[in-house]
């Protein structure tokens, strides 16, 4: 992707427009250097002494700054992609090279005539190319920094194009600095020991234009970001740099050969503060933006735990009782009744619970524990629930799936995927249609499970709709049920199970999704445990006292009835915490039941003091809450609780488990639900 958002190139100098501030801070620098040149005008020409270190330690800074300069910008390059920048990161980075070749062929610093084979002239000439070739680079940034083509493609093409420009620069270095050395005779004389020429006037005054051209190129290309306005201030530096450096002074030594070399290294310091001052704020911003972001994931996590109590508690008691009734002996008219209720609860349960895992998903809150599976179980008992579905509708489920292959994925959330594509393919499927799950290896080496239906298929214009939360395709209004989140969730499970999930589809002939996940390569299977049958309504031999902590008059009303159907046992309850704690100690029932919104003590609190009581360490204490964010599950049971089920309580299972609990022995139980 390239260039980044809109709202992220607005935070570099080189995108953010220059406000009062900055054009008051740039303007006072320039008067102030030009209240230093004019004063060093008039001794420009004042011979000082050969202070041969003053040459190494300037041009070793002038090095070090252009090159951090440099990196700077082609950092910001590789995010903004713009050919300005590279012009510029480039002429820094030339100029960065070609003081290197200066100071190496500066007559009687290294050698009495220079390094590199140097002569009397190459060091002005490498000046001159060197104070040249900058402005140039600068010229062609101001022309190209409107332009709004940008150097497209994934980040690689952003490292070649760097890469090409630093071949680019060291070989136009490579090849002035040869001409200047090598080459010095091709070359005028501009150089007459350490005083300049007549021919010296000339080529420097073109040099100074230069600077001059491309200070009012940077002006007239406006709007002007931060970036610009300290660019000009660098080559206001230049102009008095090469005007007191090669124009008002006498030659090397003298008061403005010092001055000249000293505006250079401030020049070469003015983008680079910037640079730096921008990464600091940069830094600055993306801490406080972590912090922020943490503190979002925190309160989207409060929030879909509170979401969650408070939309699941309601449902506990419709689904709970509209349950308990399907135990009595009721009329046909009272049975279908209770199955609407049924029907339109557990529907309005599945919204809620993938409008939660979606959220969950997006906070990162989601929990996947990936693990090598057998497709084969996977699929085998994918089908085996949705088959009497599929009966209903008179559709033959195929399982084609053969051979031994092995998918790390999660066990639950990949059973969670397939069910609803099985469930999808069956209920747009036509009467007497056909349903076949296949396991093939695809070609990027991932295992590509498919399953396909003969339905009406979908149209290509609405494939693109498919994944939208709440997008049915029209599929409302033919009476067949769903709430248009499945496919939207399913995608994003197979995404955090680092898999894809695709759809090819043929109107009028049927649609195909297929499941790619990475392969479990020479891991054995898991296998998988079984679903226990749900117990009789009336199992016997479960004796005993049962304390249950609960505020909501409905659900306590709900576990009441639901005890009824076991006979030998003694329910006591308790609306607070503190009164709960104090029936436990009293009773000392044999299983506590435990809900953890309470008026007095949080639930947690309550679990803390039961565990914390030696006459109360030893009751298995079953946690029952709406709450059924994985976290809160995995740390209630790391505390102590025996196990935690989730609201609306499903009436087999609790009796279930009721009866685990009141017939073990002293094995700890640490059911989950």
């Amino acid at each position: 992707m390239a260039g980044g958002t809109a709202e992220g190139r607005r935070v570099f100098v080189s995108t953010l427009p220059a406000g009062p501030g900055e054009r008051r801070l740039a303007l006072a620098v320039v008067l102030v250097s030009v209240a230093i040149f004019l004063s060093a005008v008039p001794f420009a020409k004042v011979p000082l002494g050969q202070v041969w270190a003053f040459i190494p330690i300037y041009q070793s800074a002038l090095v070090v700054n252009d090159l951090i300069t440099a990196v700077l910008l082609f950092g910001q390059f590789g995010f903004l992609r713009s050919r300005a920048l590279l012009v510029l990161a480039g002429g820094y980075l030339f100029t960065a090279f070609m003081a290197v070749s200066h100071i190496l062929t500066f007559p009687g610093l290294f050698a009495p005539t220079g390094l590199l084979g140097a002569g009397p002239q190459s060091t002005a000439w490498l000046f001159m190319f060197w104070h040249g070739g900058f402005p140039l680079c600068v010229i062609a940034y101001a022309l190209l920094k409107n332009d709004t083509r940008e150097i497209d493609g994934p980040a690689g093409r952003a490292g070649v194009a760097i890469s090409s420009s630093i071949a680019v620069i060291v070989a136009v270095v490579c090849g002035l600095t040869l001409l200047a050395t090598a080459g010095q005779h091709a070359l005028p004389a501009i150089m007459r020991g350490n005083q300049y020429t007549a021919v010296m006037l000339s080529v420097v005054s073109t040099t100074w234009v230069l600077s001059l051209l491309a200070l009012v190129v940077l002006w007239r290309r406006r709007p002007h970001a931060v970036l610009d306005l300290w660019l000009m201030v660098v080559m206001c530096a230049w102009v008095f740099d090469i005007a007191l450096a090669a124009v008002l002074n006498a030659g090397r030594f003298d008061l403005g050969f010092y001055a000249g070399r000293i505006y250079g290294l401030l020049a070469a310091s003015f983008v680079l503060m910037v640079l730096l001052l921008e990464n600091g704020k940069l830094y600055a911003r993306l801490v406080q933006s972590t912090a922020e972001a943490e503190a979002a994931n925190r309160a989207k996590s409060d929030f879909l735990s509170r979401m969650s109590h408070e939309l699941r508690t309601p449902l506990n008691g419709i689904i709970g009782f509209s349950q308990l009734l399907e135990l009595d002996s009721l009329t046909p008219e009272q049975r279908e009744s209770v199955e609407h209720i049924q029907k339109g609860g557990r529907h309005l349960l599945t919204l809620i619970n993938e409008v939660l895992d979606i959220a969950r998903i997006e906070a990162g809150a989601i929990s996947i524990s990936l693990e090598p599976l057998p497709v084969t179980d996977v699929v085998g008992s994918a089908l085996d629930l949705v088959r009497p579905l599929a009966r209903g509708r008179r559709i033959t489920l195929v399982d084609a799936v053969a051979g031994d292959d092995h998918v790390m994925a999660d066990r639950q959330r990949l059973q969670q995927v397939l069910l609803n594509l099985l469930s999808n393919a069956v209920k747009y499927n036509r009467d007497d249609g056909r349903v076949e799950v296949s396991c093939t290896k695809a070609g990027s080496g991932s295992i590509r499970l498919a399953i396909r239906d003969t339905g009406r298929g979908i149209a290509p214009g609405m494939l693109e709709r498919l994944y939208t939360p709440f997008e049915r395709l029209g599929a409302d209004r033919s009476g067949v049920e769903g709430t248009g989140l499945g496919l939207a969730l399913s995608r994003r499970l197979v995404e955090a199970m680092h898999g894809t999930l695709h759809v090819e589809s043929t109107v009028g002939e049927g649609t195909t999704f297929a499941v790619e996940l990475p392969p479990a390569v020479g891991h054995s299977a898991v296998v998988a445990g079984t679903n226990g049958v749900p117990p009789s309504a009336a199992t016997p031999k479960t004796f005993g006292t049962l304390l249950y902590i609960e505020d909501n008059p409905a659900n306590l009303r709900l576990v009441e009835r639901i005890v009824s159907y076991r006979p030998g046992l003694t329910l006591l309850s308790a609306v607070q915490g503190r009164r709960g704690l104090e029936l436990a100690r009293d009773h000392q029932p044999r299983a506590i039941v435990l809900d953890l919104h309470l008026p007095d003590l949080d639930g947690t609190e309550v679990l803390a003091r039961l565990r914390g009581d030696p006459s109360t360490r030893d009751i298995p204490v079953v946690i029952v809450s709406a709450d059924a964010t994985p976290g809160q599950v995995t740390r209630l049971l790391a505390q102590g609780a025996d196990a935690y089920l989730t609201k609306p309580l499903d009436v087999s299972e609790f009796l279930a488990l009721l009866d685990r609990l009141f017939n073990r022995t002293a094995t700890p139980c640490a059911t989950t639900t």
